[in-house]
This record gives structure tokens, C-alpha cells and sequence, in this order.
């Protein structure tokens, strides 16, 4: 019952979605795929993906899981996982059954697709290169954003 009432919202929003596996369903927003995965054994659980944000190449490892880290520090709502060798955005949550299924799909779209920005401005960053104390700087500390490599812990003697 859940299913079909997701899946009338997609379709009174416009989105035309496809059936690409058994119960998932992919529909796009401005150039963007989406996932509608739902699950048989757990009716009350929503699960709507971005797949595919990011592909792992050859000695990126501690580069993907950074950017996992500090999208799941910093965004509300959506969460970054590994998925094989890539990484998708994730927007879960239990419904009640009497959710306005319109406006609720509405919403994680929105968090989905500002997670999505997020984390590909969060790539481009991580591909600048490095300070070489020229004044030329591939870190973002400018705009007060840190990825927490360089923050120290305070000394609480020192600030006595």
C-alpha cells in the first residue's frame, strides 16, 4: 500500500519512473537519477538514492571515505555510502501511512539534490592541489570551511 501511494506522488509530480529491478524504481530531476527502493519485508521504510555520485579509480580509497566522512558530519537528513565502488546519497526515513506523500517526496528531493551539490563541490575541492606556501592554495580554510585535517586540540592549560 505504501509502494503505490509513493508511486502515485512521483507520477502527480511529473516524474516519469521506470522499473529498473525488482521493486526499484528510477525517475530523474534536472539531469539527476533517482532511486525509489522499496523493501517487502519492512512496508513503513523509505529509501530514496542519487547513485553513482562519485566512482572509485585506482588509490582513491582514502579519498572516497573522506568525502563520505565529511558529507555525513555536515549534511542534515542524507547520508553517503560506499556502494560497491561508488558512492551514493541516501535519504531514509519511517512513515506513518497518513504522510502527505506529494510534499514528503518533495522535500527529500530537495535535501537530496543540496546533499548533491555539497558533495560535488566537496570532490572538486579535494581535487585542487595542495598549499605550496606560494600563496596558491587548494584548501577551502578561505571560505571557513575545514575538512578537519587541520583543526589541533586545544590546550586548556595554554588558554589559562
Amino acid at each position: 500500500m505504501i509502494k503505490e501511494k509513493v508511486l502515485e506522488a512521483l507520477a502527480y509530480l511529473g516524474f516519469k519512473y521506470e522499473e529498473v529491478g525488482e521493486n526499484t524504481y528510477e525517475f530523474s530531476y534536472e539531469g539527476t537519477r533517482y532511486l525509489y527502493m522499496y523493501n517487502d519485508n519492512d512496508e513503513d521504510f523509505l529509501s530514496i538514492v542519487v547513485y553513482g555520485v562519485y566512482e572509485l579509480e585506482d588509490g582513491d580509497e582514502l579519498k572516497l571515505y573522506k568525502l563520505i566522512d565529511k558529507v555525513n558530519g555536515t549534511m542534515k537528513y542524507c547520508k553517503a555510502y560506499r556502494i560497491g565502488n561508488s558512492l551514493w546519497l541516501s535519504y531514509e526515513r519511517e512513515l506513518f501511512g497518513e504522510e502527505d506523500f506529494a510534499q514528503l517526496i518533495s522535500t527529500i528531493i530537495l535535501h537530496l539534490d543540496s546533499t548533491l551539490y555539497y558533495t560535488r563541490k566537496a570532490i572538486a575541492d579535494a581535487d585542487k592541489p595542495e598549499d605550496t606556501g606560494d600563496g596558491e592554495t587548494g584548501s577551502d580554510t578561505e571560505s571557513g570551511e575545514t575538512d578537519g585535517d587541520d583543526i589541533e586540540a586545544a590546550d586548556p592549560e595554554k588558554e589559562q
